[in-house]
């Protein structure tokens, strides 16, 4: 795929993410946490990197109450100035997420920093277009591509099925996922 195939594959995709009704993003929602939970990479980890949606992204609320009533540390990202990057701090309540000037919601740099992110059993992200064989197209500012290169546990998306495509760009070289979860399956990346 040429970068002009690239770009409208990326818009193709937002479009269809932003053209979800609220109704169908809850839905299919609760349908990919479901199939999360019943991981056992998640049902098994203690130590959780979740992320709060933005916009239309897969919810995370389900994953974390049941996170949080079977006593795992769950921890959600922010950007953090002093590194340009992502840092992940550990939340209790989802109350404690904030919205920002973009319209993001993060922890504040008041709560605890997670030191290393390899402390993390699992890391959940989100992303704009995914390939069975586990690379991830974000929105293009790198923060959570760092991350999840960094990151040597288990890595899990959680994507709309019209998200995965058979193969991404030539751009998008890097294998970043073991796992992506979708409404209608749970894909071992190769």
């Amino acid at each position: 795929m040429s970068m002009e195939s690239r770009l409208h594959l990326f818009n193709r995709m937002m479009s269809s993410r932003d053209e979800l009704k609220p109704s169908d993003v809850e839905e299919l929602s609760g349908l990919i946490q479901r199939r999360a939970l019943g991981m056992e990479e998640i049902r098994t980890a203690m130590r959780v990197g979740l992320y709060a949606a933005f916009r239309n992204e897969v919810r995370t609320e389900q994953i974390f109450i049941e996170g949080d009533r079977h006593r795992k540390e769950i921890y959600f990202p922010a950007f953090a100035p002093d590194t340009k990057g992502l840092a992940y701090f550990r939340v209790m309540q989802l109350t404690e997420l904030l919205p920002t000037s973009e319209g993001f919601r993060e922890p504040s740099s008041s709560q605890s920093r997670l030191r290393d992110i390899n402390t993390l059993n699992v890391l959940v992200v989100p992303g704009v277009a995914f390939d069975i064989e586990g690379r991830r197209m974000g929105v293009g500012k790198g923060f959570y591509d760092e991350c999840l290169r960094r990151f040597r546990g288990k890595r899990i998306a959680l994507a709309y099925e019209f998200q995965v495509v058979p193969r991404l760009p030539a751009a998008v070289r890097e294998r970043v996922l073991d796992w992506i979860v979708t409404e209608k399956r749970v894909i071992r990346c190769q």
